[in-house]
């Protein structure tokens, strides 16, 4: 047993972890730390200050991909506006397929004033700045725009199909083109609407690139995945190996692709030609994203998930920017209506005193041939009078050729 005293003693003994305590007490309140550590301790704040206020990109990484994504942003706002003019201006090309294009361009003006400029912003400061409202909205906007794109691209393969196939059993009108757009709407806005409890900017002034690492988020990630991108992509798959056997089926003749009964325009076929190029543009450009929402770097490794999400918004930014050069390639009436759009061409066609771009043949603009309203005296004339008035030299029967 111990004596009070040797108690005593024994409580005013500095036990081991009390002495780690004073050294540290020492060192933290005696004297000033060596200078060497000192200025060590400062460049890895700086160094480390640096890499947050970059986001982890190096400083060449980060012109080059803010260039990049300029440039998309810049070809995507001036293409897509153009489809949409062009499509206005033209009764004639007011069609239920142009109708979907024009969604689809709205789509991605959505995607380039809505999204674009601010992840551009992101980048170029290194830090969210928006705060958590944006943060929000900007990730909604880029999970609807593919989805809503997807549909209205299978949309239109529905439409192709039934126009190819069976162009005598069903048809597409204008009203259930707007129908269905409206609907590829409104179905992706409710299917995006997770991304608002999934995605904000904390304290650190950032923005989280992917759906975070837990059940739920890898739930609608899947989900998403599945219904957003795997389902239609299938589907439009199906149709168009449908389409593709049957005019390869029935073989080409000349301009025209022959049937026993029908006859398909070489016009419509270039025109699926065409679509299947964008198709596959889209699904390439658009497959990484959908694929990182699942497969991703944990963002506290700023630089490697910078890395994946940069790269993967510029493949997907390039979506929107190659639509209007595809439509340009493929379609002569879009590139006719560039023309009259930006007063480049000579032949211009008049439709109730209402300016619109129409098709005309290689005959007709040779003649002089448009279609305009008559004074009315003009009105009470000969046939004859009525081609001088145009200043056509050709027969009857070579006018109705031309037409």
């Amino acid at each position: 047993m111990m004596t009070t005293l040797e108690k005593a003693n024994h409580r005013n003994i500095p036990q081991p972890s009390d002495c780690r305590g004073l050294l540290l007490q020492e060192r933290h309140h005696g004297e000033a730390l060596d200078p060497l550590t000192s200025n060590e301790m400062k460049e890895t704040g700086l160094e480390q200050n640096l890499t947050a206020s970059h986001i982890g990109l190096m400083p060449g990484e980060t012109v080059a991909t803010g260039l990049l994504l300029g440039i998309l942003w810049f070809l995507s706002v001036f293409g897509n506006s153009l489809v949409c003019l062009v499509i206005h201006r033209s009764r004639r090309a007011q069609s239920t397929t142009n109708y979907f294009v024009v969604s689809m361009a709205c789509a991605d003006l959505l995607l380039s004033v809505g999204c674009m400029p601010f992840v551009l912003l992101q980048l170029a400061s290194g830090r969210w700045m928006l705060g958590n409202g944006m943060c929000k909205l900007v990730r909604y906007f880029q999970y609807l725009t593919p989805g809503v794109q997807i549909y209205v691209l299978l949309s239109i393969c529905v439409d192709r199909f039934y126009t190819i196939v069976y162009p005598l059993s069903f048809k597409v009108s204008r009203e259930k083109a707007k129908k269905m757009i409206t609907a590829s709407w409104i179905f992706d806005a409710a299917l995006a609407s997770p991304a608002f409890f999934f995605f904000r900017s904390g304290w650190d002034n950032h923005c989280n690139f992917f759906p975070p690492q837990v059940w739920e988020g890898t739930a609608y990630s899947v989900v998403h995945l599945l219904v957003a991108f795997l389902i239609p992509t299938v589907l439009i798959i199906l149709f168009y190996q449908k389409v593709i056997k049957y005019i390869w089926r029935i073989g080409t003749d000349g301009r025209t692709v022959r049937r026993t009964m029908n006859i398909v325009p070489r016009t419509k076929v270039k025109t699926i030609k065409m679509f299947l190029m964008l198709n596959l543009f889209f699904l390439l450009s658009w497959l990484p994203f959908y694929v990182v929402q699942l497969w991703h770097p944990l963002e506290m490794d700023k630089r490697k998930s910078s890395l994946v999400f940069m790269s993967v918004t510029c493949l997907s930014f390039s979506s929107s920017a190659s639509k209007p050069t595809l439509y340009s390639v493929y379609n002569a009436n879009f590139r006719r209506g560039v023309k009259e759009t930006f007063c480049m061409s000579s032949m211009k066609c008049y439709r109730s005193n209402a300016y619109t771009i129409t098709t005309s043949s290689k005959i007709a603009k040779k003649n002089y041939i448009g279609i305009s309203e008559l004074p009315a005296p003009a009105k009470t004339l000969s046939k004859d009078m009525i081609y001088k008035s145009f200043d056509r030299e050709a027969k009857e029967k070579k006018l109705a050729l031309a037409y």
